[in-house]
């Protein structure tokens, strides 16, 4: 049996020992929760501040990672590599790809679980859509606005995803309408504005921590999400009027949702992380061309 390896002490000073530590370790090598977990907190994060990309609530305590294809559900999550709708290279578990997670609200997470509603991503705004299909009162002043996620984020989840879980929330609501109606322009969710945690100019969203202005109280945040928030004044699923666009769902729509999701950055990203690189340069560059191909220069 070889002898164990030995750690030098005194021990560092605010870091592990020799060999140790993760900081240099990168995404691809983190077949774990670790993946998942750092995922999405680096991607849900803004103005320094983990928060729940429905309605913005910062309190730690009340925040939950949410699978959208379930942990147990892994016959669905090699099916769904196998159909080309994520890439091969995703991790082997749902559980530790962060492409398949989401940060929110306990109260959320769990309307998210128990289908009251789903999430819809449309290709012309680049948006993720939050679609209120229960028709839950509590649920009416998130629908038809984009939540907060970033469409060029690499972490960002796979909108084909989505797919399965607006088809489970259609099936298990059957007597609901077909085609509710939304804003056409996919407006953002009121914190996203009111907080300002978007940058019109760089269209990304802000996600270091403000310049400190001396004020240490951090829990107006929390006091402030639990507030009620405005209302919308247009809150009817009835007939589309202007201004208003019909959520369908047919081959079409999912076509181009596949087409959409296979062009995002997270799913090249993902690409890369699942791809051993260790040949030579001339290999890798064959293998680059290959698996992950090569954009068209732009015009």
């Amino acid at each position: 049996m070889a002898p164990l390896s030995t750690i030098p002490l005194p021990l560092p000073v605010n870091q592990p020992p020799p060999g140790y530590g993760w900081e240099e370790r990168d995404m691809s090598v983190l077949s774990t929760t670790t993946a998942f977990d750092t995922g999405i907190e680096q991607r849900d994060t803004f103005l320094g501040q983990p928060r729940c990309i429905i309605c913005g609530l910062a309190h730690s305590i009340l925040l939950q990672h949410c699978h959208i294809i379930r942990d147990s559900e892994l016959h669905i999550w090699s099916n769904l590599k196998a159909r080309h709708w994520i890439p091969s290279q995703a991790k082997a578990h749902p559980r530790h790809e962060p492409r398949d997670g989401l940060l929110m609200c306990i109260h959320h997470h769990i309307m998210f679980d128990a289908y009251n509603f789903f999430i819809r991503f449309v290709p012309d705004t680049r948006k993720f859509v939050f679609v209120n299909y229960s028709n839950e009162p509590i649920l009416q002043q998130f629908h038809g606005k984009a939540i907060a996620l970033d469409i060029k984020d690499h972490y960002a989840p796979f909108p084909s995803l989505f797919i399965l879980h607006e088809m489970r929330v259609r099936g298990f609501r059957p007597f609901e309408p077909i085609e509710p109606d939304m804003p056409d322009d996919g407006p953002w969710q009121d914190w996203i504005t009111s907080d300002g945690v978007f940058d019109n100019v760089s269209d990304s969203f802000k996600r270091d921590s403000p310049p400190d202005n001396g004020d240490n109280n951090n829990d107006n945040s929390f006091s402030t999400q639990l507030q009620p928030q405005h209302q919308p004044t247009t809150t009817s699923t009835g007939d589309a009027s202007s201004g208003k666009r019909r959520v369908t769902l047919n081959a079409d729509v999912i076509a181009e949702i596949l087409a959409a999701t296979r062009v995002m950055p997270s799913w090249k990203a993902c690409q890369m992380e699942g791809t051993s690189w260790t040949g030579t340069a001339q290999e890798n560059i064959e293998k680059y061309v290959s698996s992950i191909g090569i954009d068209s220069p732009q015009r």
